[in-house]
């Protein structure tokens, strides 16, 4: 069944199967040799949902303004849509080190794809259920959103203290197409500071959006309840060089403290193991290259994940 972009605004519980069945059909086009790996699958099509969730489209109704997204034609919305799965499917075969010799196999692939699609084959997806399986689940994953959109919000506004380096990110909310939030967070900065917002030189722009950067990541660490990212946040907080330069040593009872038992730290540590993080064999210190560090410090997942 054919949908737009207003049919997924004003009717998503209606048009979500088909919204679905689309994003997954083209999703195995092109993740290649990962097609049939239901993982994979979930991953390409439940990234492309969650930015239509993020940008207010999915199920949106009156709730969110409209953005550049309803105003596309049909032919360019799907284009959008194809878009944005074609390049996280991408990312997906990049980081599985799957070898792809060029962007032109990758189409020859898509163009080739229709003999053997399953989707010709078999009535019930083989992939099991769609990230929402039911109307209930899609407005819990929109409150979530909007928590994150919340903390966000809150961790923009703590760089007011900086105020060259809160112009940096709101230049970049304003080049990502961000408006709602960029005019949130400026109205309420000027509420608190008036004057927070006067125009500055931003001479070394990038120099203060690295900055920016580094303290949001920091702030959306410390705000979140997520039990692994708050174990990434201690293990990067309570490091301590070793006699090795560029290693760093954490002891498993420094880091269970304010809420936080032994046996918390130690599922967050092995979800870490798990996710690549860190390589770690149980033992009650923790050994932590500087450049798993680095990594640690950009570590967060949703609180659903």
């Amino acid at each position: 069944m054919p949908f737009t972009a207003h049919d997924l605004r004003y009717r998503a519980e209606e048009t979500y199967p088909a919204l679905y069945t689309h994003l997954s059909r083209h999703a195995q086009r092109f993740l290649g040799s990962l097609k049939y790996d239901s993982n994979e699958l979930d991953i390409v099509v439940g990234h492309v949902v969650e930015q239509l969730v993020r940008l207010g489209l999915l199920g949106g109704e009156d709730k969110t303004p409209l953005n550049a997204l309803d105003h596309l034609t049909d032919a360019q919305f799907y284009a959008f849509l194809n878009r944005s799965i074609k390049n996280k499917a991408i990312d997906r075969l990049r980081k599985r080190r799957v070898l792809v010799s060029s962007m032109a196999e990758l189409e020859s692939a898509a163009a080739s794809a229709g003999e053997d699609d399953p989707f010709n084959e078999v009535v019930e997806t083989v992939w099991g259920p769609p990230p929402f399986a039911t109307p209930e689940e899609a407005t819990l994953q929109l409150a979530s959103q909007q928590d994150l959109r919340n903390i966000l919000k809150h961790c923009l506004k703590t760089l007011s203290a900086a105020p060259r380096q809160l112009q940096a990110m709101l230049q970049e909310l304003d080049e990502f197409g961000a408006t709602e939030l960029l005019h949130t967070v400026i109205e309420e900065v000027k509420e608190e500071d008036p004057h927070a917002l006067e125009t500055l030189s931003l001479a070394h722009a990038s120099q203060h959006k690295d900055h920016a950067h580094k303290k949001l990541r920091h702030c959306l660490q410390q705000q979140s309840s997520h039990l692994t990212v708050t174990v990434a946040l201690r293990l990067t907080e309570y490091g301590v060089r070793s006699t090795n330069a560029q290693e760093y040593i954490v002891e498993i009872q420094s880091l269970a403290q304010e809420h936080l038992s032994q046996e918390d730290v130690r599922t967050g540590l092995n979800e870490l193991v798990v996710e690549g993080y860190l390589d770690w064999s149980g033992t009650d210190v923790v050994h932590v290259t500087a450049d798993q560090m680095k990594r640690l410090q950009r570590f967060y997942k949703d609180e659903e994940e």
